[in-house]
């Protein structure tokens, strides 16, 4: 890091040659004050000769002043004549290096200042030391954010404390070359603006140029910027603010290819960092221009946070690349499915929600219990991929909405009819049978006709009957329902077939089917549905999951789990089902209980859902705590955007 120039200020009762302050000036900026006048703001690396009467002034001043450094300010008595007393607490202490007064030989003089002036240069180097350490310390710190705008506002905070600016702000490129406002920090207005993505007009602004060439730009006086320069101030900001801006320095945040990826804009150094601007004296007093050595620290500070937010910017790429991934994903596997389009992303914003009212519960069981933002995002991935497994299940399983497939009613309905015409084929046979035997009398011949249309109509009645007892069957209920027997009478009812061989109107499978007392899907069916958590587990662990989403898979393999072992696919107790895994399994039965979309029932109320949702924990299946946290956060009245 490159030496600042110290700073020589002399009183003007010292009666020093000015040869021998032109020796020195080469090294360090010398200017009089005036003995009766106060002495003004200090920055580090100033040697002041001053009378014993303003040198107590200042050392009082910087005693009482907690973030003062006395190494970074020096102090030569000057006193009236060889014999005029000092007092030893003021020779003593640590910010005087030596006394001088008019006997003094040049020799004396000058060694005396150039020594008071290499003892702050070498403070100044030691310093430099120290922040370059500190700068390398905030990189590591910078490196292991992963959040953006936290990123960018420990970037702000990190850069306004190494160069004691007052304020700062941030800006970011897109990968199309777009500069974005992002994020600022002001000390004396105790502003600091909510994160946020304005598109800048990268012309004219400062931080547009900088973008544009990655140039660092470095002005003393923002209002005073040459006519000439490629770039203007806006002091719009101050006027909405009542401020003013006077030092500044753009500096660009470059990545590992030397590619500009963000500025920082860094806003009125001042000489102390807890000095609040709060009127135009305090500006002029205090802020100061930035000197080499600020722009190096914030080039340094620059380097690292350049890469920090690439690394920051790419994570955040990733993660969209992630839940874009998830969310096609999601959509194709609903895709096989329309009639539950939703219900994976419902499902997820009702455990996301409850998970986050758990996290803030303070009852019994759930005092302990509490997510970071790592398991949160675990948590949301896993409900929204806890149906993934349903790829594996036959679509036609996936969609059945009656408890016969409608190519099973079609033919039901066919064998209905045709059992209609049997019946009629059946009897104008026999009656012509008779007919042939017995040689009936026209009269007689009409008599039985009408016998078999009246006979047939009571047939045909009696199958229109027996085809709406079919129908009304095969709607599936939610909750568990008795059989009714008069399925038993249209089960026992038979038709002749062609060869005269009675036919039922319903096979076994058919006749089973409609039997269930619950739901559309026999046994067969049903586990080739619930075989979807198996294969979930199974697709899932395939996947490479990072660190913080390694229990993704086995939170979603026990969603069906109860705690009473109960549930499936493994049967697993309370003790072995993760918490996560206990909260989706309440978002999962609420949304499948109220879901409008599902074709096999109507969607039930609010209430009667929590109903049954309680009936569920009395029986040990679901945890009370839970579902008590569910219904008192309102986490259930959530509505969530089918994505």
């Amino acid at each position: 890091m490159s030496e600042t120039h110290t700073r020589l200020l002399v009183v003007d009762k010292a009666a020093i040659e000015p040869e021998i302050l032109q020796r020195l000036s080469v090294r360090s900026d010398y200017e009089r004050i005036a003995a009766g006048e106060p002495i003004p703001s200090l920055t580090p690396g100033t040697l002041l000769v001053l009378t014993p009467e303003q040198a107590r002034v200042l050392v009082t001043r910087q005693d009482s002043d907690a973030d003062s450094n006395p190494d970074a300010i020096a102090i030569v008595l000057w006193r009236e004549a060889l014999n005029t007393d000092l007092d030893a607490t003021l020779v003593d202490h640590p910010m005087v290096v030596g006394v001088l007064d008019s006997s003094c030989l040049a020799d004396t003089t000058y060694a005396t200042l150039n020594v008071g002036l290499r003892r702050l240069q070498h403070m100044d180097g030691s310093r430099a030391a120290d922040m370059l350490e500190r700068v390398l310390e905030i990189g590591r710190a910078l490196s292991s954010e992963k959040d953006l705008d936290t990123l960018l506002d420990l970037i702000l905070t990190y850069a306004r404390d190494l160069t004691n600016a007052d304020g700062a702000s941030i800006y970011t490129l897109d990968a199309n070359g777009k500069l974005y406002f992002r994020l600022w920090q002001n000390f004396s207005t105790t502003a600091r603006s909510s994160a946020q993505k304005t598109l800048v007009d990268e012309y004219s602004s400062i931080a547009g140029y900088v973008a544009r060439t990655g140039e660092v730009i470095n002005v003393d006086d923002a209002y005073e910027i040459p006519k000439t320069a490629p770039y203007r101030f806006s002091p719009a900001v101050d006027s909405s603010i009542g401020y003013r801006t006077r030092s500044m320095l753009t500096v660009p945040l470059k990545n590992k290819s030397d590619e500009v990826v963000g500025i920082l804009q860094l806003i009125n150094r001042k000489d102390q960092l807890n000095v609040l601007l709060s009127t135009p004296k305090d500006v002029a007093s205090h802020v100061f221009p930035f000197d080499e050595q600020s722009q190096s620290v914030a080039l340094a500070l620059a380097g690292q946070a350049g890469v920090a937010l690439e690394n920051s910017i790419l994570y955040k790429d990733i993660e969209r690349l992630f839940e874009g991934f998830i969310t096609a994903s999601v959509k194709a596997i609903e895709a096989r499915d329309p009639t539950t389009a939703g219900h994976s992303f419902r499902v997820a914003g009702f455990t996301e929600g409850l998970a986050v009212a758990v996290d803030r519960a303070d009852g019994d069981g759930l005092r302990d219990i509490g997510f970071t933002r790592e398991q949160m995002t675990e948590l949301r991935y896993a409900a929204l991929l806890h149906d993934f497994g349903k790829v594996g299940v036959r679509e036609e399983v996936l969609v059945k909405a009656k408890k016969l497939y409608s190519h099973q009613l079609e033919i039901v309905e066919q064998r209905f009819k045709y059992a209609r015409v049997s019946k009629a084929r059946e009897a104008y046979r026999q009656l012509i049978d008779l007919q042939q035997e017995r040689h009936l009398s026209p009269e007689e011949f009409a008599a039985r006709r009408r016998e078999i249309e009246e006979m047939l109509a009571s047939e045909g009645k009696r199958l229109e009957d027996f085809l709406r007892i079919v129908l009304r069957l095969n709607e599936p209920t939610v909750s568990q329902e008795m059989v009714p027997d008069d399925l038993n009478a249209v089960a026992e009812y038979k038709f002749p077939g062609e060869d005269g061989e009675e036919l039922p109107l319903l096979q076994p499978f058919e006749l089973k089917d409609l039997s269930l007392a619950k739901g559309s899907l026999n046994a067969e069916e049903w586990k080739e549905i619930k075989s979807h958590v198996t294969h979930t587990w199974e697709f899932l662990r395939l996947i490479p999951w990072t660190k913080n989403l390694r229990r993704l898979p086995k939170i979603a393999y026990a969603h069906h789990e109860k705690l009473d072992g109960s549930g499936y696919p493994r049967g697993l107790t309370s003790a072995e089902i993760p918490i996560q895994s206990k909260i989706m399994t309440i978002a999962d039965i609420y949304d499948a209980l109220t879901a409008p979309d599902r074709p096999y029932k109507a969607s039930l109320p609010v209430e009667k859902a929590l109903d049954i949702l309680h009936a569920e924990a009395r029986e040990g299946k679901i945890d009370p705590s839970l579902l008590k946290v569910f219904e008192e956060s309102n986490t259930y009245m959530r509505t969530v955007e089918n994505k």
